[in-house]
């Protein structure tokens, strides 16, 4: 056995080794591997390795690692079974697997091997820091601005997130299909991605920083405008029981103590599956339907489930095309910047984050003054995104031209 293949079996078995051994330490088991959320993001390393290529040998070593490792963690260190349990043994042999790939890759995978390796494990990573961001939130910021926002949902004359939420009291089907989309997002994020690196390469690194991205700067928008979400407000009341318009229009507005986590003020939720919706624009037409299908039922989710109010999903809107700008300037090397979706991003999420603040009974001058804005909004967003979108045929354009030349 010569030297390379020598050092290429040493690897492999290190990084399996320690990837098993992180997956038995009780403290990662208890914070990680059995919360479903954290579990449905390791399941999507799983499904990035499944998408990117479909081997017998690898399936094989991830039927082999996950058995290894339930009967470490469940027969021999007896730590308790849950359903999110069985995922993320997938998602912690799928990240050993595709580790292993990028070990053995010709000279001519091996790009491809670590582009998918990389962004796969970033992607987890930055899912297990995020609880941490939100606790210093919470210390950082003991009070909150839910009741700026719930008057600005009342100004529209219907309170959607309690709509919704009696909808999904009435449909339990509805509901829990909304809240399995809901918490499968990093699969929706995970397939995204590896159908980026398969059939559009040229936005598989843009795709990756603005997803990665999207996060941390959504952690400092949080601390800009700390809020929960109505069903942390109104608690057992919600959604039966909101306030009537005259209540909410006299209602006054100041900043509250609420305990929980601070992640309501844009909704990051919906920001990351409007980034999936426009990376999967180029892909396949099934893989457009499933992304549709995940903003559908990813809004839903987040109004019915009380986590957020309608205004926190519109002003996502702005703040994604902020994220997209912020990603072409970091990843797109010698293409022009979109300074006008850029700033447009910005300022029209900071100017948001103002009249609602500073400015929140102009809203309720007309219903129509809180819809136009809402229009507005919306109309900015599609009129960025067209404009990036044409910003970037006509850079392919003249790229394939000079290929040609």
């Amino acid at each position: 056995m010569n030297a390379v293949l020598l050092r290429r079996w040493i690897m492999s078995v290190g990084v399996t080794a320690l990837l098993l051994w992180i997956g038995s330490r009780k403290t990662f088991y208890a914070s990680t591997i059995l919360s479903p959320f954290l579990g449905v993001a390791l399941l999507s390393i799983f499904l990035i390795l499944l998408r990117t290529r479909r081997d017998l040998r690898e399936l094989s070593l991830v039927a082999l690692l996950t058995a290894t490792q339930y009967c470490l963690d469940v027969r021999l260190l007896a730590y308790p079974f849950k359903w999110p349990v069985l995922v993320s043994f997938l998602g912690i042999s799928g990240l050993a697997t595709l580790a292993v790939r990028a070990i053995w890759a010709s000279e001519a995978d091996r790009r491809t091997a670590y582009l998918t390796l990389i962004p796969a494990f970033l992607f987890v990573a930055s899912e297990w820091f995020a609880d941490y961001f939100l606790v210093w939130g919470e210390r950082v910021r003991p009070k909150t601005l839910d009741l700026y926002l719930y008057s600005f949902d009342a100004s529209l004359h219907i309170q959607p997130a309690f709509l919704v939420g009696q909808l999904f009291a009435k449909v339990h089907a509805f509901a829990a299909a909304s809240m399995v989309i809901y918490l499968a997002l990093p699969v929706a994020i995970g397939l995204v991605f590896a159908g980026c690196v398969m059939r559009d390469r040229a936005n598989a690194i843009p795709a990756v920083v603005s997803f990665l991205i999207t996060g941390p700067v959504g952690a400092g928008f949080y601390m800009m405008f700390p809020a929960l979400g109505p069903v942390h407000i109104f608690l057992a009341k919600f959604p039966w029981e909101p306030l009537t318009l005259d209540q909410v229009r006299r209602l006054f507005l100041e900043p509250i103590a609420v305990a929980g986590p601070r992640n309501a003020m844009p909704s990051l939720h919906a920001a990351w599956i409007f980034l999936v919706f426009w990376y999967a624009r180029k892909l396949s037409l099934l893989e457009r339907i499933g992304a549709a299908a995940f903003v559908f039922f990813t809004l839903c989710a987040t109004l019915g489930s009380g986590e957020h109010y309608f205004v926190d999903l519109i002003v996502a809107v702005p703040f994604t095309l902020m994220i997209l700008g912020i990603s072409q300037v970091i990843s797109a090397r010698g293409a022009p910047v979109p300074w006008a979706t850029l700033g447009s991003g910005v300022g029209a999420t900071l100017l948001w984050f103002a009249l609602l603040r500073y400015a929140n009974h102009f809203f309720w001058a007309s219903p129509l003054v809180p819809w136009f804005a809402c229009a507005c909004t919306l109309s900015l967003g599609w009129y960025c995104a067209r404009g990036l979108e044409c910003g970037a045929i006509s850079a392919e354009t003249v790229e394939a031209e000079a290929v040609t030349v």
